[in-house]
């Protein structure tokens, strides 16, 4: 056995029975606790997630809405452009809806919203207002896959009303569907 000498092994004692004081010592491992729940808590959030949580309004843009009416004056047509799309996303993960300054969804007048209608000849997409459903036409306008086309850069969206629906604060909301939640506001004129 080595003999340690008396001096050094009382200063270790002294220094050994110091320590951090009972309430300090509390508010660390509260501290320590709370950071702990709240790093763990984001991990387990962030796993939660399942599919149909990617935000509609970053995976698709669209341009400023110009509006037409017919020379009767029985037909008002808004026109969009995409500007940006998700690849692969298909236009049976939209719905259009209209929404009034109040929040309220406008009902009469919205007839259709038609894809590429007007610039490039033929009709891609139809979309019924009252139906809140999708018809894909003519495979030749674009690829189709799973009865719908899919959405691509450049591809004209034109909304029909049987109502003049400019200069009221309405916006035309476009929501998402399947693998896309939530919803985008794009302002009518």
């Amino acid at each position: 056995m080595t003999n340690i000498p008396r001096k050094r092994t009382s200063r270790w004692r002294k220094k050994g029975s110091r320590g951090v004081s009972p309430i300090i010592a509390t508010i660390l491992l509260v501290a320590i606790t709370v950071v702990l729940a709240a790093v763990l808590y984001i991990l387990i959030s962030g796993l939660t997630k399942g599919p149909g949580n990617t935000p509609i309004g970053s995976a698709i843009s669209l341009g400023k809405v110009a509006e037409q009416t017919n020379t009767a004056g029985t037909q008002w047509n808004y026109t969009t452009t995409i500007q940006t799309a998700t690849s692969g996303m298909t236009w049976s993960n939209i719905l259009f809806q209209v929404q009034a300054p109040s929040g309220q969804l406008v009902t009469t007048g919205p007839t259709k919203v038609v894809v590429n209608g007007l610039v490039q000849g033929c009709v891609l997409a139809t979309f019924t207002f009252s139906t809140q459903a999708w018809t894909a036409t003519g495979a030749t306008c674009a690829v189709t896959t799973g009865g719908s086309a899919l959405v691509q850069s450049g591809d004209t969206v034109q909304f029909q009303s049987s109502v003049n629906l400019n200069s009221q604060g309405n916006s035309l909301v476009i929501v998402g569907q399947g693998s896309y939640s939530g919803s985008s506001l794009l302002p009518l004129p």
